[in-house]
């Protein structure tokens, strides 16, 4: 990338750096939780909720009223954001830009906001598994590091699990804060499945999907070759005009079944296009809140 492309790049993100700054919300909003996690001084007891981290039940209490109780504390969060970005081989897709190229440019903007608002920051690129993590990264000393980090990850590989994924970082990694996700979601059943895990576990998740808007527009009736971008298998179909209003139809209801998943369970989810997104879709993305059934 040559000088004035990283000079527009980073006055790009410093920009909607500078506009999130005024939110009061937003992408990195963390929800009010009930989990006693974060805080710096010890205000008090309740009763333990099924949910609560373990690490914060105080057995001493425990012992000697024969009941669990976890502590509350009240002061600044220590936040540490997760960003999960998607590197199966099916966001190697797309044309003129590939799904991954933009993926990378959401996640430059959150990230920067993210390090901007002194927020700890991690990112795990995914497919089957999590693979190895950019981060953590604090300061704004680390922006630099980080975009370049962001511009050398492999090109994208492999098939999608991101139940296997969900699990492996709740394991893994057992801070609180935000998991940021931005996928294709080519496996909507894993990824589903994926939240569900994240939000059982007292994860604040929230959805970027992509969307290629090409995909669809590239097919015609006739003889076509498909090919499965994950499994690498392929068949060769007679299309004809009523087979693919009848895949368009379907696959419209998919896209529009991970919005219901999310909103059901008041997770927040945008719908972004492939397209090079520019500034303003960006900041759309930055201020994006819950958005209710």
């Amino acid at each position: 990338m040559n000088r004035p492309a990283q000079l527009d790049r980073l006055a790009e993100l410093e920009g909607l750096a500078l506009a999130a700054r005024g939110l009061c919300a937003g992408i990195l909003e963390e929800p009010p939780s009930r989990l006693p996690v974060g805080g710096t001084e010890l205000t008090g007891y309740r009763d333990y909720s099924p949910g609560d981290d373990h690490r914060h039940v105080d057995w001493n209490v425990c012992a000697r009223h024969d009941e669990l109780r976890v502590r509350l504390y009240s002061g600044r969060r220590d936040c540490h954001v997760r960003l999960l970005l998607d590197s199966s081989a099916s966001m190697g897709l797309g044309s003129p830009s590939t799904r991954f190229e933009a993926a990378r440019r959401i996640a430059a903007a959150v990230g920067y906001v993210a390090i901007d608002r002194q927020a700890r920051l991690s990112v795990f690129p995914f497919s089957d598994r999590l693979l190895g993590p950019i981060g953590p990264l604090r300061g704004r000393a680390r922006l630099g590091r980080f975009l370049r980090q962001l511009d050398a990850l492999p090109a994208p590989e492999g098939a999608t699990d991101f139940r296997r994924v969900a699990e492996t970082l709740i394991r893994v990694d057992q801070s609180a804060g935000p998991v940021v996700i931005v996928s294709d979601l080519c496996d909507a059943e894993s990824f589903q499945r994926g939240l569900e895990i994240l939000q059982f576990a007292g994860r604040s998740a929230r959805v970027i999907h992509l969307i290629d808007p090409a995909e669809d527009e590239s097919l015609s009736p006739g003889d076509i070759l498909l090919t499965d971008a994950e499994g690498g298998q392929e068949w060769e179909v007679t299309l004809t005009a009523s087979q693919l209003r009848r895949y368009r139809k379907l696959a419209a209801e998919d896209k529009e079944r991970a919005r219901r998943h999310c909103s059901a369970r008041h997770l927040p989810y945008v719908r972004v296009e492939t397209m090079a997104p520019d500034r303003r879709l960006l900041g759309n993305i930055i201020a994006m809140r819950t958005a209710l059934p």
